[in-house]
């Protein structure tokens, strides 16, 4: 895992430093990457007389595009034994992944087929991280198919899902995948985020039911609010009159101040509108006409002005409200409303309406070409880490908090088909925890040797 890191995150030279390694022991180096291209290495190690083949994770821009490549393509694995076809697993994998897999295998097959008959005792392992891991699963499943290249195994860090059940299971001799707690890419995928979403919006729907309830129930209000002042406001009533003069707030005048107030009326809007004098002032004053000016327009929309006092002691402002903006109708009854109101309540109750929109849902498409054929998992064998806390000893109370004991489990396929939120699935993907995480791994496992060896003696 150290060496995965360095070769993704570090300078070359200092990934085959890190490694001991020599430029005699590079037999392939590809550290640009580009789309369905991403970057890999083979390096020869003669310590453990392996030849490992590292690829990169989805770091750059052009390598994220490659993961986005989500498309389900046919993925077959030829099983040969003897020089005959023994089985023959289909199924399907990861459009992006399963390309670039392809293309690293002809770019390194005849390098390792070459290398594999100059030392025969020599495997071939590899590994990847994320994207990177399930690349090299892929990979692994088209090498083995060479029977030059049969001793290839992989081991792959929190890999994507990126293959069918049947492929998953048909790689578990020569696949381990290792899981960091609650790393959510073994469970990512466009069915298992289809299901997320299904569940999140039917156990909102009744939220969302009573939110639309309750709008509907205001509206009703509003909509009487507007008959009422329709019917006992006259300029509102009448549909003629567009603006509100301010002589009918005022007791009745001269015929010659009448006749003045209706030549500076304000007319022209095609829609019914509710008007709003609105008047804001230190003092009450009777405002007269004649010392306002106005400017009137033959626009769609009546332009609202803001009118001056000579004396500057009140400030007058008129509101215009279409009816249209605010979706309102008239209405002829109260009776109407309460039909409006208990409509949605009528139509179906809310346990109905939550079962159809789960069932509309999870209906599967007619263009799949199975039941579920698109749900993808992680490959192979699945060891998950998982931390526990430790049991508290009387005689460490008082050293502060308990640290976490960290064991392994192989676990079942089916648990990465559906996603599980946690605050902490999206940082423990990255390969510093799970060199966290296996550390405490190996340091409990070397600690439970040493007890059972004192065991053994006594």
């Amino acid at each position: 895992m150290k060496l995965c890191m360095y070769f993704s995150k570090k300078p070359y030279k200092v990934f085959l430093e890190f490694g001991g390694f020599d430029q005699s022991d590079v037999l392939i180096k590809k550290s640009k990457a580009r789309f369905l291209k991403p970057a890999f290495t083979v390096v020869r190690d003669r310590d453990s007389k392996c030849f490992l083949l590292f690829i990169r994770g989805a770091i750059s821009v052009k390598e994220r595009l490659t993961a986005a490549t989500g498309a389900d393509i046919p993925f077959h694995h030829v099983v040969a034994k003897d020089g005959c076809v023994s089985n023959l697993v289909l199924g399907y994998a990861h459009c992006g992944m399963a390309t670039a897999a392809r293309w690293i295998a002809n770019q390194a097959i005849p390098c390792l087929s070459k290398a594999v008959k100059q030392f025969p005792d020599h495997r071939i392992t590899i590994i990847g991280h994320s994207m990177g891991a399930s690349i090299a699963a892929l990979l692994t499943y088209i090498l083995r198919e060479n029977d030059k290249l049969l001793s290839s195994t992989c081991i792959a860090f929190g890999p994507a899902a990126c293959m069918t059940w049947d492929l998953a299971e048909s790689g578990k001799d020569f696949i381990t995948t290792i899981v960091n707690r609650n790393d959510v890419v073994p469970s990512l995928g466009r069915v298992s985020t289809a299901k997320l979403r299904t569940e999140v919006m039917a156990s909102s729907w009744v939220h969302e039911l009573r939110e639309q309830i309750q709008q509907t129930r205001f509206l009703g209000f509003v909509n009487r609010s507007v008959s009422f002042v329709r019917s006992h406001v006259p300029f509102v009533s009448d549909p003629k009159s567009k603006v509100v003069d301010v002589d009918m707030l005022q007791p009745p005048t001269s015929e010659a101040e009448t006749r003045s107030s209706e030549d500076v009326n304000c007319v022209a809007k095609k829609r019914s509108t509710l008007v709003c004098w609105s008047c804001s002032s230190a003092r009450k004053r009777t405002i007269d006409p004649a010392k306002h000016t106005r400017y009137i327009t033959n626009q769609t929309d009546v332009d609202v002005k803001t009118e001056k006092n000579d004396t500057g002691a009140a400030d007058a402002e008129l509101v215009s409200i279409s009816f249209g903006e605010l979706n309102l109708e008239p209405l002829d009854s109260e009776d109407t409303d309460k039909e409006d109101i208990k409509s949605p309540l009528k139509s179906s109750s809310e346990g109905q309406v939550r079962e159809s929109l789960t069932n509309k849902q999870m209906e599967p498409s007619s263009s799949s070409p199975s039941e579920d054929p698109l749900q993808l998992y992680p490959p192979g064998r699945i060891l998950h880490m998982v931390a526990l806390p430790a049991a508290e000893e009387p005689n460490t109370s008082e050293q502060g908090s308990r640290e976490e004991v960290v064991t392994l489990y192989q676990t079942p396929r089916h648990l990465y088909s559906k996603i599980r939120l946690g605050r902490s699935m999206v940082g423990e993907h990255y390969m510093p925890k799970y060199i966290r995480t296996m550390e405490l791994l190996i340091e409990k496992l070397a600690k439970e040797d040493m007890d059972s060896d004192q065991l053994d003696l006594l």
